[in-house]
């Protein structure tokens, strides 16, 4: 379940990357992606800019279809019980949303 704490280690590994990785190595990049080797099109400013965003950004939950296509109820809740206590019934799944700041 991703929760405010998951966000911030994401932020952590993100500044990590950032100061001991090379950008450039798409060696390095496959096998902490667990992907192929493709030259990542990110710079140091969007990692950086990522890293705010998540700061920055709202955690809420929803309730979703079985198929988790859909959003079944178009309330956003404040905690992942909120929302489970919101299902009514056994095939509804929990979502995660982050929701941005907006901009003043």
């Amino acid at each position: 379940m991703l929760q405010r704490q998951e966000i911030m280690l994401i932020r952590a590994a993100l500044q990590f990357w950032s100061e001991e990785m090379d950008l450039e190595d798409t060696d390095l990049f496959a096998i902490y992606s667990g992907g192929p080797r493709i030259k990542p099109p990110w710079r140091e400013e969007d990692i950086q800019r990522l890293r705010q965003q998540l700061f920055e950004a709202r955690l809420r939950y929803a309730v979703c279809q079985h198929d988790a296509v859909c959003v079944k109820n178009p309330r956003l809740f404040s905690t992942p019980d909120a929302a489970n206590r919101a299902m009514t019934d056994d095939s509804d799944q929990l979502g995660v949303v982050l929701v941005n700041t907006p901009a003043i």
